[in-house]
Protein backbone atom coordinates (compact mmCIF):
# COMPACT_ATOMS: atom_id res chain seq x y z
CA UNK A 1 0.00 0.00 0.00
CA UNK A 2 2.81 2.41 0.91
CA UNK A 3 4.54 1.69 -2.38
CA UNK A 4 1.32 2.42 -4.31
CA UNK A 5 0.81 5.70 -2.46
CA UNK A 6 4.39 6.73 -3.24
CA UNK A 7 3.85 6.06 -6.96
CA UNK A 8 0.59 8.00 -6.86
CA UNK A 9 2.07 11.02 -5.06
CA UNK A 10 5.22 10.99 -7.17
CA UNK A 11 3.34 10.98 -10.46
CA UNK A 12 1.08 13.84 -9.32
CA UNK A 13 3.98 15.98 -8.18
CA UNK A 14 5.92 15.44 -11.39
CA UNK A 15 3.24 15.54 -14.07
CA UNK A 16 0.00 17.09 -12.82
CA UNK A 17 0.99 19.63 -10.17
CA UNK A 18 -0.43 22.69 -11.97
CA UNK A 19 -3.27 20.96 -13.76
CA UNK A 20 -6.49 22.98 -13.93
CA UNK A 21 -10.04 21.64 -13.80
CA UNK A 22 -10.61 22.90 -17.35
CA UNK A 23 -7.65 20.82 -18.60
CA UNK A 24 -8.81 17.84 -16.57
CA UNK A 25 -12.35 17.99 -18.00
CA UNK A 26 -11.09 18.40 -21.55
CA UNK A 27 -9.05 15.20 -21.22
CA UNK A 28 -11.76 13.36 -19.26
CA UNK A 29 -14.48 14.08 -21.84
CA UNK A 30 -12.17 12.89 -24.60
CA UNK A 31 -11.72 9.46 -23.03
CA UNK A 32 -15.14 9.05 -21.39
CA UNK A 33 -16.71 8.77 -24.81
CA UNK A 34 -20.04 7.32 -23.67
CA UNK A 35 -20.43 9.96 -20.94
CA UNK A 36 -21.11 7.41 -18.20
CA UNK A 37 -18.67 9.02 -15.76
CA UNK A 38 -16.09 6.19 -15.84
CA UNK A 39 -12.81 5.37 -17.56
CA UNK A 40 -11.55 1.82 -17.71
CA UNK A 41 -8.93 -0.49 -19.16
CA UNK A 42 -6.26 0.85 -21.49
CA UNK A 43 -8.06 4.21 -21.56
CA UNK A 44 -6.54 4.86 -18.15
CA UNK A 45 -3.02 4.70 -19.56
CA UNK A 46 -3.91 7.07 -22.40
CA UNK A 47 -5.70 9.34 -19.94
CA UNK A 48 -2.59 9.76 -17.77
CA UNK A 49 -0.36 10.35 -20.80
CA UNK A 50 -2.65 13.09 -22.04
CA UNK A 51 -2.84 14.72 -18.60
CA UNK A 52 0.96 14.81 -18.49
CA UNK A 53 1.03 16.31 -21.99
CA UNK A 54 -1.44 19.02 -20.94
CA UNK A 55 0.85 20.07 -18.13
CA UNK A 56 4.32 19.67 -19.55
CA UNK A 57 3.98 19.48 -23.32
CA UNK A 58 6.16 17.06 -25.24
CA UNK A 59 9.41 17.84 -23.42
CA UNK A 60 8.85 15.54 -20.47
CA UNK A 61 6.54 12.58 -20.76
CA UNK A 62 6.03 9.67 -18.33
CA UNK A 63 7.61 6.35 -19.16
CA UNK A 64 5.58 3.20 -19.71
CA UNK A 65 6.67 2.02 -16.28
CA UNK A 66 5.51 5.24 -14.62
CA UNK A 67 2.13 4.94 -16.35
CA UNK A 68 1.81 1.33 -15.28
CA UNK A 69 2.72 2.18 -11.69
CA UNK A 70 0.23 5.05 -11.66
CA UNK A 71 -2.59 2.88 -13.01
CA UNK A 72 -1.92 0.22 -10.39
CA UNK A 73 -1.80 2.86 -7.64
CA UNK A 74 -5.07 4.42 -8.81
CA UNK A 75 -6.84 1.07 -8.95
CA UNK A 76 -5.50 0.13 -5.52
CA UNK A 77 -6.61 3.45 -4.07
CA UNK A 78 -10.08 3.72 -5.62
CA UNK A 79 -11.31 0.51 -7.25
CA UNK A 80 -12.98 -0.94 -4.15
CA UNK A 81 -15.38 -3.20 -6.06
CA UNK A 82 -12.63 -4.45 -8.40
CA UNK A 83 -14.58 -3.74 -11.57
CA UNK A 84 -11.60 -2.13 -13.30
CA UNK A 85 -13.31 1.27 -13.62
CA UNK A 86 -12.53 4.65 -12.10
CA UNK A 87 -15.12 7.41 -11.71
CA UNK A 88 -14.59 11.09 -12.47
CA UNK A 89 -15.11 12.00 -8.81
CA UNK A 90 -12.36 9.57 -7.76
CA UNK A 91 -9.98 10.67 -10.47
CA UNK A 92 -10.48 14.34 -9.63
CA UNK A 93 -8.49 13.77 -6.44
CA UNK A 94 -5.41 14.56 -8.50
CA UNK A 95 -6.55 18.20 -8.62
CA UNK A 96 -5.98 20.72 -5.83
CA UNK A 97 -9.12 21.76 -3.92
CA UNK A 98 -9.15 25.13 -5.71
CA UNK A 99 -9.69 23.30 -8.98
CA UNK A 100 -11.56 20.14 -7.98
CA UNK A 101 -14.50 22.10 -6.54
CA UNK A 102 -15.60 22.81 -10.11
CA UNK A 103 -16.12 19.10 -10.70
CA UNK A 104 -18.83 19.04 -8.04
CA UNK A 105 -21.18 20.57 -10.57
CA UNK A 106 -20.85 17.60 -12.90
CA UNK A 107 -22.56 15.38 -10.33
CA UNK A 108 -25.54 17.57 -9.45
CA UNK A 109 -28.10 17.02 -12.20
CA UNK A 110 -29.19 13.85 -13.94
CA UNK A 111 -32.13 15.33 -15.84
CA UNK A 112 -33.32 18.67 -17.17
CA UNK A 113 -36.16 18.58 -14.63
CA UNK A 114 -33.56 18.55 -11.83
CA UNK A 115 -31.67 21.35 -13.58
CA UNK A 116 -34.79 23.50 -13.78
CA UNK A 117 -35.57 22.86 -10.11
CA UNK A 118 -32.14 24.27 -9.24
CA UNK A 119 -32.54 27.17 -11.66
CA UNK A 120 -35.95 28.17 -10.29
CA UNK A 121 -34.73 27.88 -6.69
CA UNK A 122 -31.69 30.13 -7.07
CA UNK A 123 -33.11 32.61 -9.59
CA UNK A 124 -34.87 34.01 -6.53
CA UNK A 125 -36.01 37.26 -8.15
CA UNK A 126 -37.18 35.49 -11.33
CA UNK A 127 -34.99 37.80 -13.40
CA UNK A 128 -34.01 35.08 -15.85
CA UNK A 129 -30.42 35.17 -14.57
CA UNK A 130 -28.37 33.75 -11.70
CA UNK A 131 -26.71 36.90 -10.41
CA UNK A 132 -23.53 36.96 -8.35
CA UNK A 133 -25.25 36.88 -4.95
CA UNK A 134 -27.58 34.10 -6.09
CA UNK A 135 -24.55 32.22 -7.40
CA UNK A 136 -22.88 32.70 -4.03
CA UNK A 137 -25.95 31.23 -2.31
CA UNK A 138 -25.93 28.27 -4.70
CA UNK A 139 -22.22 27.65 -4.07
CA UNK A 140 -22.68 27.84 -0.31
CA UNK A 141 -25.37 25.17 -0.41
CA UNK A 142 -23.43 22.99 -2.86
CA UNK A 143 -20.20 23.03 -0.86
CA UNK A 144 -22.08 22.41 2.38
CA UNK A 145 -23.83 19.43 0.83
CA UNK A 146 -20.43 18.09 -0.29
CA UNK A 147 -19.02 18.51 3.22
CA UNK A 148 -16.47 21.11 2.14
CA UNK A 149 -15.82 23.94 4.59
CA UNK A 150 -14.46 27.09 2.93
CA UNK A 151 -13.81 30.62 4.14
CA UNK A 152 -15.77 33.65 2.92
CA UNK A 153 -12.72 34.80 0.97
CA UNK A 154 -12.40 31.42 -0.72
CA UNK A 155 -16.11 31.39 -1.51
CA UNK A 156 -15.77 34.81 -3.15
CA UNK A 157 -12.83 33.46 -5.14
CA UNK A 158 -14.92 30.52 -6.34
CA UNK A 159 -17.69 32.87 -7.47
CA UNK A 160 -15.16 34.87 -9.47
CA UNK A 161 -13.70 31.68 -10.97
CA UNK A 162 -17.12 30.53 -12.16
CA UNK A 163 -17.98 33.91 -13.63
CA UNK A 164 -14.63 34.01 -15.40
CA UNK A 165 -15.18 30.57 -16.93
CA UNK A 166 -18.90 30.66 -17.77
CA UNK A 167 -20.05 34.30 -17.99
CA UNK A 168 -19.41 34.62 -21.71
CA UNK A 169 -20.66 38.20 -22.08
CA UNK A 170 -19.06 39.47 -18.84
CA UNK A 171 -22.26 40.86 -17.33
CA UNK A 172 -21.47 39.22 -13.96
CA UNK A 173 -24.48 36.94 -14.05
CA UNK A 174 -25.28 33.57 -15.61
CA UNK A 175 -28.05 33.23 -18.14
CA UNK A 176 -29.80 29.91 -18.66
CA UNK A 177 -27.46 28.55 -21.34
CA UNK A 178 -24.39 29.53 -19.27
CA UNK A 179 -25.80 27.83 -16.17
CA UNK A 180 -26.48 24.76 -18.33
CA UNK A 181 -22.75 24.65 -19.15
CA UNK A 182 -21.87 24.88 -15.46
CA UNK A 183 -24.44 22.21 -14.54
CA UNK A 184 -24.48 19.85 -17.52
CA UNK A 185 -27.28 17.30 -17.61
CA UNK A 186 -25.96 13.76 -17.98
CA UNK A 187 -28.10 13.16 -21.04
CA UNK A 188 -30.93 14.87 -22.91
CA UNK A 189 -33.65 12.25 -22.49
CA UNK A 190 -35.14 13.02 -25.90
CA UNK A 191 -32.01 12.11 -27.88
CA UNK A 192 -33.01 8.44 -27.81
CA UNK A 193 -36.02 9.29 -29.99
CA UNK A 194 -33.92 10.98 -32.66
CA UNK A 195 -35.16 10.63 -36.23
CA UNK A 196 -38.43 8.88 -35.42
CA UNK A 197 -42.06 9.77 -34.80
CA UNK A 198 -43.23 9.27 -31.24
CA UNK A 199 -45.31 6.12 -30.85
CA UNK A 200 -47.71 5.43 -27.99
CA UNK A 201 -45.09 3.37 -26.17
CA UNK A 202 -42.43 6.04 -26.64
CA UNK A 203 -44.82 8.76 -25.53
CA UNK A 204 -45.57 6.84 -22.33
CA UNK A 205 -41.82 6.70 -21.60
CA UNK A 206 -41.47 10.44 -22.21
CA UNK A 207 -44.40 11.32 -19.98
CA UNK A 208 -43.19 9.07 -17.16
CA UNK A 209 -39.71 10.61 -17.33
CA UNK A 210 -40.87 14.21 -17.00
CA UNK A 211 -43.65 13.47 -14.50
CA UNK A 212 -41.02 13.33 -11.76
CA UNK A 213 -43.43 13.43 -8.83
CA UNK A 214 -45.73 10.83 -10.47
CA UNK A 215 -48.75 13.10 -10.05
CA UNK A 216 -50.19 12.22 -13.45
CA UNK A 217 -49.52 15.72 -14.77
CA UNK A 218 -46.47 17.68 -15.92
CA UNK A 219 -46.12 21.09 -14.33
CA UNK A 220 -43.70 23.79 -13.15
CA UNK A 221 -40.08 22.54 -13.24
CA UNK A 222 -41.17 19.32 -14.96
CA UNK A 223 -42.67 21.27 -17.84
CA UNK A 224 -39.68 23.61 -18.00
CA UNK A 225 -37.35 20.59 -18.08
CA UNK A 226 -39.28 19.13 -21.01
CA UNK A 227 -39.12 22.42 -22.89
CA UNK A 228 -35.39 22.78 -22.16
CA UNK A 229 -34.75 19.35 -23.68
CA UNK A 230 -36.95 20.17 -26.68
CA UNK A 231 -35.12 23.45 -27.27
CA UNK A 232 -31.72 21.75 -27.05
CA UNK A 233 -32.68 18.72 -29.09
CA UNK A 234 -31.94 20.34 -32.43
CA UNK A 235 -34.02 21.77 -35.24
CA UNK A 236 -33.89 18.81 -37.60
CA UNK A 237 -34.79 16.14 -35.06
CA UNK A 238 -37.61 18.15 -33.55
CA UNK A 239 -39.17 18.75 -36.93
CA UNK A 240 -39.12 14.99 -37.50
CA UNK A 241 -40.85 13.83 -34.37
CA UNK A 242 -43.01 16.57 -32.86
CA UNK A 243 -46.61 15.49 -33.52
CA UNK A 244 -48.60 16.78 -36.48
CA UNK A 245 -52.33 16.65 -37.08
CA UNK A 246 -52.99 13.01 -36.24
CA UNK A 247 -55.48 13.96 -33.51
CA UNK A 248 -57.66 15.81 -35.98
CA UNK A 249 -57.39 19.28 -34.45
CA UNK A 250 -59.07 22.25 -36.12
CA UNK A 251 -56.87 24.37 -38.36
CA UNK A 252 -56.61 27.22 -35.86
CA UNK A 253 -55.21 24.94 -33.17
CA UNK A 254 -52.81 23.39 -35.64
CA UNK A 255 -51.61 26.88 -36.52
CA UNK A 256 -50.74 27.52 -32.86
CA UNK A 257 -49.04 24.13 -32.69
CA UNK A 258 -46.89 24.88 -35.72
CA UNK A 259 -46.02 28.25 -34.20
CA UNK A 260 -44.81 26.53 -31.03
CA UNK A 261 -42.78 24.01 -33.05
CA UNK A 262 -41.08 26.85 -34.90
CA UNK A 263 -40.18 28.52 -31.61
CA UNK A 264 -38.83 25.30 -30.13
CA UNK A 265 -36.66 24.50 -33.12
CA UNK A 266 -35.29 27.98 -33.85
CA UNK A 267 -34.81 29.67 -30.47
CA UNK A 268 -31.58 29.60 -28.47
CA UNK A 269 -31.86 28.35 -24.90
CA UNK A 270 -32.85 31.39 -22.85
CA UNK A 271 -34.89 31.76 -19.66
CA UNK A 272 -37.25 34.36 -21.09
CA UNK A 273 -37.85 32.38 -24.27
CA UNK A 274 -38.37 29.19 -22.27
CA UNK A 275 -41.06 30.90 -20.16
CA UNK A 276 -42.71 32.28 -23.30
CA UNK A 277 -42.74 28.79 -24.81
CA UNK A 278 -44.22 27.43 -21.59
CA UNK A 279 -47.05 29.98 -21.71
CA UNK A 280 -47.70 29.22 -25.37
CA UNK A 281 -47.67 25.47 -24.78
CA UNK A 282 -50.22 25.84 -21.98
CA UNK A 283 -52.35 28.11 -24.14
CA UNK A 284 -52.43 25.45 -26.85
CA UNK A 285 -52.64 22.22 -24.88
CA UNK A 286 -53.93 23.00 -21.38
CA UNK A 287 -57.59 22.33 -22.18
CA UNK A 288 -58.88 22.54 -18.60
CA UNK A 289 -56.72 25.62 -17.83
CA UNK A 290 -55.25 24.23 -14.60
CA UNK A 291 -51.69 25.31 -15.44
CA UNK A 292 -50.39 21.79 -16.02
CA UNK A 293 -50.53 19.12 -18.69
CA UNK A 294 -52.18 15.73 -18.42
CA UNK A 295 -51.08 12.86 -20.63
CA UNK A 296 -53.88 13.53 -23.13
CA UNK A 297 -53.03 17.23 -23.28
CA UNK A 298 -49.30 16.67 -23.85
CA UNK A 299 -50.13 14.15 -26.56
CA UNK A 300 -51.31 17.09 -28.69
CA UNK A 301 -47.70 18.18 -29.04
CA UNK A 302 -45.79 14.93 -29.07
CA UNK A 303 -47.85 11.93 -30.06
CA UNK A 304 -48.86 10.73 -33.52
CA UNK A 305 -51.19 8.07 -32.19
CA UNK A 306 -54.53 8.82 -30.56
CA UNK A 307 -54.54 7.80 -26.91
Amino acid sequence: MAEGSAAFDGFLAKYTGDLTSAQFMEVWDHFDKDGNGFIEGKELDDFFRELARQKGGKDEQPSDQEISDMREAIMLKFDDNKDGRISMNEMSSILPMEESFLLLFRQQVGTSVEFMEIWRKYDADCSGYIESEELRSFLTDLLSKAGKDVTEDKLAEYVETILKMFDSNNDRKLELKEMAQLLPVKENFLTQFQGSRVSREEFDKIFAHYDKDKSGTIEDSELCGLLKDLMEHGEKDQADWLGNDSLGFIKGLLGWLQKLKARLTNKELDAKVLEENKELLLKICDIDKDGRLSKDELAMLLCDAEL
